[in-house]
């Protein structure tokens, strides 16, 4: 039963060369998320019957000190092997599967290489005596790689959780050589949800023309009170660095002549662009 399981259980190991967030963390409000934050590649499992999903959770053990505070938002790591509208579901659970339903909506993807948030239509006020679960689903039975995942040299089961069957939850290292995989989803907590909160992706990146045959231009807009400049990686499909350097608010072009023809990335704060070189 478990190599028929295995055999639908399928991972596509294209390096696109990491993006890094770091924590974001104040006083008042968190993100909340388990470490290992430099993206791998992404995962797909078609399971007999049901739509793909998968999440993490939050045990009242991570949740104690954030007593009072509520969710807002949600962040997903996407690219572009995200075909079409997700399922975000936020629950309260147990500690082997969600339970109860508080808020669900439809996750529209954007396009972007790296973190998009988005605000809960009912934010969440934490109970932090249960177990907070953070779900995303395909609705429909395909075989896509949505589920973006980093890996981590201190992993937590309660950051790579797949459904296999309906209503039951597991362990997706269960399956396969996965100890060290993570899912990339953030929950956005506060003690004051009418206040000002802070979006998960203050960077912005364009890269044009794109394909390029040997000048890629490059405009950055930067977070306010950030440094004036940004590092950016060109990196290839094997997610080897090519080329770096820095780039500042204004457009900048870069030579790319010397790289071999295909598909390239672009990386700079915490977004990640890709171009191809022809």
């Amino acid at each position: 039963m478990r190599n028929k399981r295995l055999s639908t259980l399928l991972a596509l190991l294209l390096m696109s060369g990491g993006v890094t967030i770091q924590a974001q963390e104040r006083e008042q409000h968190s993100w909340l998320h388990y470490g290992g934050d430099e993206y791998g590649s992404n995962l797909a499992y078609s399971p007999q019957g049901i739509p793909f999903s998968w999440a993490v959770s939050f045990p009242p053990s991570v949740l104690q000190s954030y007593d009072g505070f509520t969710v807002t938002r949600v962040a997903l790591y996407e690219n572009y092997y995200i075909m079409g509208n997700l399922i975000l579901g936020v629950y309260y659970g147990n500690e082997f599967m969600p339970l109860t339903l508080l808020d669900e909506q439809i996750f529209a993807p954007t396009g972007n290489e790296g973190f998009t948030d988005v605000v809960l239509d009912n934010p969440v006020e934490l109970d932090v005596t249960k177990h907070l679960w953070i779900v995303f689903s395909e609705t429909d039975m395909t075989e896509t790689y949505s589920a973006a995942f980093c890996y981590s040299d201190n992993p937590s089961p309660y950051a790579r959780w797949v459904q296999m069957e309906e209503n039951k939850w597991e362990d997706v290292a269960n399956y396969g050589p996965w100890e060290r995989l993570q899912f990339m989803i953030r929950a956005y907590v506060t003690d004051d949800p009418w206040g000002m909160e802070e979006p998960i992706t203050p960077t912005t990146v364009s890269a044009y023309p794109n394909p390029t045959n040997g000048v890629l231009n490059v405009s950055v807009r930067l977070p306010q009170c950030d440094s004036p400049t940004a590092a950016y990686r060109i990196s290839n499909l094997m997610g080897q660095t090519v080329l770096t350097g820095s780039l500042n608010a204004e457009t900048q072009q870069i030579n790319v002549s010397n790289l071999p023809e295909g598909m390239y990335f672009i990386t700079v704060g915490n977004m990640t662009k890709r171009f191809v070189v022809m």
